[in-house]
């Protein structure tokens, strides 16, 4: 059974693509500074390199559950959007500038050609890289963690691990098989629930917060199969939430402890009692 809850923005899918296509911009073109630079760079470009790989996998992740966009994991994906697309950029910048400190230029009939970096790297396979002049090798020097590029590049990765941090939380709070009202009560799919906290967990290392809140209860539910291990037929798909748990979860109620505390306290002022409700 779907969420009842917040639904799809119409632009998502084509955000995702996009955030995605940006990311691996992001992925090749470190990728590409660390073959040309050695283990000078290796330990921020790794970092920059593994946190788009971790996005991009999350992003395909999304993009294949439907109840995990929800509007505020939108959201999140278009900062992601945003961020990959300038991140990139920089990106793109850095490795351009290696390849001209390596003399990674060249000049056909007086014409200067400049080669991209993704293009350099197919046309090395083919031929000998170019021997850096003394002006350009001393251009080419060693980054230091005092370095302005290397300080760059760890602000870079400290962005990446922020933004991946803060979708990360948005999607494991996502209130997936979730149906019901304050009025009558709120209760979760668990078949539902089970299957996208398998897949979160896999892809994300992270849990459903609704499915670690559960846990317990299903497992001590007689009948429930709790992951698909054992072979017992089902009571029943639903588990019915408590006060506590619509609590925890920060969903709207209407519980009589709530109408009595109401009572208490500007039940005199409005003249509102139990008898003339």
């Amino acid at each position: 059974m779907p969420s009842t809850f917040f639904t799809l923005p119409i632009g998502l899918p084509s955000i995702i693509t996009t955030a995605i296509t940006n990311l691996e911009t992001i992925q090749q073109a470190a990728r590409y500074s660390i073959s040309i630079r050695g283990a000078c760079l290796n330990d921020p470009l790794s970092t920059i390199s593994a946190l788009a790989s971790a996005l991009i996998e999350s992003l395909q992740l999304i993009q294949d559950i439907p109840s995990l966009q929800t509007l505020r994991v939108g959201e999140q994906i278009h900062q992601v959007m945003d961020l990959a697309s300038r991140l990139g950029a920089s990106m793109l910048v850095i490795a351009a500038d290696r390849i001209n400190n390596r003399g990674g230029t060249g000049t056909t009939k007086g014409t200067a050609t400049t080669t991209s970096p993704f293009q350099e790297e197919d046309q090395e396979q083919d031929q000998d890289p170019t021997t850096p002049t003394p002006g350009q090798a001393e251009a080419q020097e060693k980054i230091t963690p005092d370095n302005y590029i290397h300080n760059h590049l760890q602000t870079m990765a400290g962005q990446l691990s922020e933004s991946k941090k803060k979708l990360f939380d948005l999607v494991r709070s996502v209130l997936v098989g979730v149906s019901g009202n304050p009025k009558d009560g709120f209760r979760v799919d668990m078949t539902e629930l089970g299957e996208v906290n398998e897949r979160v967990s896999d892809k994300m290392g992270v849990e459903m917060r609704l499915w670690e809140r559960l846990r317990v209860r299903v497992e001590e539910e007689e009948g429930v199969v709790v992951e698909g291990e054992g072979k017992n037929e089902r009571e029943t798909d639903f588990m019915e939430l408590d006060d506590e748990d619509v609590e925890y979860l920060g969903l709207p109620r209407v519980s009589g402890g709530m109408v009595e505390q109401w009572r208490a306290t500007v039940g005199q002022e409005t003249g509102i009692t139990r008898g003339n409700e």
